[in-house]
């Protein structure tokens, strides 16, 4: 699925003899070469022109839809293929989707100061490789290297004032599953749900955990967003009503479950507080909001990736497993921006 779209040589020889070659045989030997490299179209300036006459320019527009209509079928492929197996063991590729966000490198004066959703991978691999112990697959930043033009493209159509006049080179890019995104970005800053959960009432009514109710049941003043006055608030209940307190003291089951519901609920409401908080770290260096959306939720979000050379990429991607990027809507991409513009404003 993908958000907001229509659908979307040389060898060498060595010997520890030394020989002398005459002058004669030297300059026989030269002629040869020379001869055999004209013969092969070496040393030919028209024919090299022409050569390079023929090179095309590297056409990113036209590729972006190429890679969009691939994407498409791509996943037509999948379902088709889940939908006619019969069994489990029926299935040989597995196909994920990712949502690729850029921003400018640190240091960088930009409105790209933080995370920007801009495009979406899909990427088609053996089912074999799925035991990744939890590190991200590595095809996934080979894919997003071999398509950094078409990423870097959508990224400038979505937001034109924002990355046309950044290079490339001080751009960055993170990488997330889809089902990750859409929980704990997406839904939130674009739905506006809560990605923490919800708690019961006193009635056992069930309440969407959102700040206002994480800010009471944590104790807090109403507007209250000092990240040192919540941490504070969250170690001192934590305390209190932590189980391991209360093990030698006599107290009735329902006391202990009263606790240990009020114990779910601090730290649940300590996730909402926590989600999406413009902060620094201890050094002082600002943190990414978009990448604190979720709390420690959030544990399948990466960046920034490491990318390497386009040739190199080209080597595996499509070869020892597909792949296609597809633009993320421009309005869902704006909304980022322009949150990073308030951001900068204050």
């Amino acid at each position: 699925m993908v958000i907001g779209t229509k659908k979307h040589g040389a060898m060498s020889f060595s010997n520890s003899k030394t020989t002398t070659i005459r002058p004669e045989v030297q300059t026989f030997n030269r002629h040869i070469a020379l001869s055999m490299a004209a013969g092969m179209g070496m040393g030919t300036k028209s024919k090299d022109k022409k050569s390079k006459d023929k090179k095309q320019s590297f056409d990113v527009s036209k590729a972006l839809i190429k890679s969009e209509k691939l994407y498409d079928e791509l996943l037509t492929e999948s379902n088709k293929a889940y939908a006619s197996a019969e069994y489990e063991d029926d299935i040989v590729d597995i196909t994920t989707e990712y949502v690729v966000a850029a921003r400018a490198k640190p240091g960088s004066t930009s409105g790209a100061n933080d995370w920007i959703p801009v495009a979406q991978v899909c990427v088609v691999r053996p089912i074999h490789d799925e035991n990744l112990d939890g590190e991200l697959d590595p095809s996934v930043p080979t894919a997003v290297s071999y398509y950094c033009r078409e990423i870097h493209h959508a990224a400038c159509r979505a937001s034109p004032s924002t990355f046309q006049s950044l290079p490339r080179n001080v751009i960055e890019y993170s990488i997330e599953p889809y089902h990750s995104f859409i929980k704990y970005v997406y839904d939130e800053v674009i739905e506006g749900k809560s990605s923490s959960g919800s708690i019961e009432d006193d009635a056992g009514t069930k309440v969407a955990m959102t700040k206002t109710k994480a800010r009471e049941v944590m104790g807090l003043d109403r507007g209250c967003s000092d990240p040192v006055e919540i941490k504070h608030a969250y170690k001192k209940l934590m305390f209190e009503l932590h189980p391991d307190r209360f093990v030698n003291e006599d107290r009735t089951q329902e006391d202990v479950d009263a606790s240990s519901k009020k114990f779910l609920s601090v730290k649940m409401a300590y996730e909402a507080l926590t989600s999406g908080v413009r902060s620094n770290d201890a050094n002082g260096d600002a943190k990414s909001w978009y990448a604190s959306l979720g709390g420690k939720s959030r544990t399948e979000f990466v960046g920034p990736i490491e990318l390497m050379s386009v040739e190199k990429a080209s080597a595996l991607c499509n070869k020892a497993f597909k792949a296609a990027v597809a633009s993320v809507d421009p309005d869902v991409s704006m909304a980022f921006v322009a949150r990073n513009q308030a951001a900068a404003k204050r």
